[in-house]
């Protein structure tokens, strides 16, 4: 399952996933790459997947490793 597969927790509309300009986030960020949000075409709540967060954060996305933590 995706986290564009769930509805919006605000309004209860399909999720879109898009990318985004990372210049358009709330917050600086380091990376001039586009970033993946999934957005409610409703209400324009968004979403960030967790890759987008660990993209982010800097560190690498590795499924295995998340009973680890």
């Amino acid at each position: 399952m995706n986290e564009t597969d769930l509805p919006c927790s605000d309004c209860g509309s399909a999720l879109t996933e898009r990318m985004i300009p990372a210049k358009d986030l709330p917050l600086p960020v380091e990376t001039e790459q586009p970033i993946q949000v999934a957005i409610c075409p409703s209400c324009e709540a968004r979403y960030y997947p967790e890759q987008t967060l660990t993209t982010l954060a800097g560190t690498p996305a590795d499924p295995a490793r998340h009973g680890d933590r």
